[in-house]
């Protein structure tokens, strides 16, 4: 039997459920082994007795069940997600997404602006800091349905369901916004953080990859044309000679600074 005990009160049904099968596999046992007479004078007092025994052991037993199923779902949760943002990791977007877009959705990939440059002035744990916080950003800006991910470095990505490429260019924005407008506070001093956004349509079926190379290319053309700002795809753009406004197709591997 696989027991799902998850809260203090699943451990108090538990042992309530242990108590009621010891008592009645007794009052069973009892009425087939002894007279009914002794049956009777002995029902109370066993009864008792094996309460006695019983809900101390159950609890503890619930008490170890309630444990195991924390520790499992922590070592589920650490699996998934990255233990600095909280986010979902590189690989549980890539196992999850292909399993849940029967409509379109629009994938956002999000850089945070120069921070190679913030990272050597103000030094890791304040890098660190601003992941944290950019990571909130996005995922309080975004639905319970919507994925978000950390790529590696200060690349996030996002994937809205049902989302068209406009609705997700306009989110992106509001992104975009929200973090110019939230500084990153270190001690007595606040630093400002910004972010460049490119934004891509992932079709039903489609392949993650071609959105996240689209959004790629996107976003380097927000760095270039001066950063802090929010980009959706543009297919002509893909015509243009590579290095004039984006960058060739490529694996999503690099970091934007």
């Amino acid at each position: 039997m696989n027991w799902q005990i998850e809260t203090l009160g699943d451990v108090r049904r538990f042992v309530a459920l242990i108590c009621l099968t010891v008592l009645a596999g007794g009052a069973l046992l009892r009425g087939l082994v002894l007279p009914p007479d002794l049956a009777a004078r002995t029902l109370m007092p066993g009864a008792l007795m094996a309460l006695m025994l019983a809900a101390p052991l159950a609890y503890a037993i619930g008490q170890r069940l309630q444990a195991a199923h924390h520790r499992a779902t922590q070592l589920e949760h650490a699996l998934h997600h990255d233990p600095l943002t909280g986010v979902r990791s590189r690989s549980s977007l890539f196992a999850t997404v292909p399993a849940c877009p029967d409509r379109p959705c629009a994938v956002i990939l999000a850089d945070i602006d120069h921070f190679k440059g913030f990272n050597d002035r103000h030094g890791h744990a304040a890098g660190d800091l601003a992941l944290r916080q950019f990571a909130a950003i996005l995922t309080g800006n975004c639905r319970a349905i919507d994925l978000v991910a950390r790529l590696g470095g200060e690349e996030f990505v996002i994937v809205m369901q049902n989302t068209s490429l406009a609705d997700g260019h306009a989110a992106a924005r509001r992104l975009a916004h929200r973090t110019r407008q939230s500084p990153v506070f270190l001690g007595a001093r606040s630093l400002t953080l910004t972010a460049s956004f490119g934004v891509a349509l992932l079709p039903p079926g489609g392949p993650l990859d071609t959105a996240l190379q689209q959004a790629d290319r996107t976003l380097y053309r927000a760095k270039h044309e001066g950063r802090n700002r929010a980009y959706a795809y543009d297919p002509t753009l893909d015509s243009l000679p590579a290095g004039l406004s984006i960058a060739p197709a490529k694996p999503i591997k690099k970091r934007h600074e």
